[in-house]
């Protein structure tokens, strides 16, 4: 009788060891597949943002570089200068005549050239817009829009950031023939006159 109730005792004690091990290694299976899904879904993620951006220089970049084929832009090389002379925010990021007209409604047809950027982290209001128009009539227009520009800006940051209510009230849109201008920048003077030097204002 003895020999049976061991004989039973270790039956269960084998089953039951063999029911652990089984349970652990569908955890450690279902753990691996848990990392595996998370690693694959995140590199996904990567990949989707990277297409996003290589998308969007493309498009911007694309357009730059046409207008750069179709002839020199002075205003462009002006800005080089300015991006090697001056620290602007990492999140600067080029105009393209797509986006002036998205963000200023300024379009090819009444400018003759054009430059500058934006920043593009949600908090500076930092910009840069350079443009020659193509007649006295664009420059009134071009100018309208600058200024409605400014005052979109003004009337969101006014009652937000102190500092970056000073750099705007500090700018003004300006013009000088046909060229018009909007610098909202702690470094405007040091931009606006490289500018007025290259230009020759």
């Amino acid at each position: 009788m003895k020999k049976i109730l061991l004989g039973l005792i270790a039956g269960a004690m084998i089953i039951t060891l063999c029911a652990c091990s089984d349970s652990g290694k569908n955890e450690s299976k279902a753990e691996d597949t848990a990392s595996t899904t998370a690693s694959s879904s995140a590199d996904t993620d990567a990949d989707d943002e990277s297409k996003a951006e290589d998308e969007s220089k493309t498009e911007d970049g694309s357009k730059a570089d046409a207008s750069t084929e179709e002839g020199d832009s002075q205003l462009k090389t002006v800005y080089e200068k300015v991006k090697a002379e001056v620290k602007l925010p990492e999140e600067m990021s080029d105009f393209s005549a797509k986006r002036l007209e998205r963000v200023l409604g300024v379009t090819e047809e009444q400018m003759d050239d054009f430059a500058g950027g934006i920043c593009t982290d949600g908090v500076k209001q930092d910009q840069i817009i350079y443009i020659k128009a193509k007649s006295e009539d664009n420059v009134k227009e071009i100018q309208e829009k600058l200024q409605n520009n400014w005052d979109a800006i003004y009337n969101v940051i006014q009652n937000y950031d102190p500092k970056q209510k000073a750099n705007i009230e500090n700018a003004k849109v300006e013009t000088n023939g046909l060229y018009v201008s909007l610098v909202i920048s702690a470094d405007a003077d040091q931009i606006k006159k490289i500018f007025s030097e290259e230009l020759g204002f």
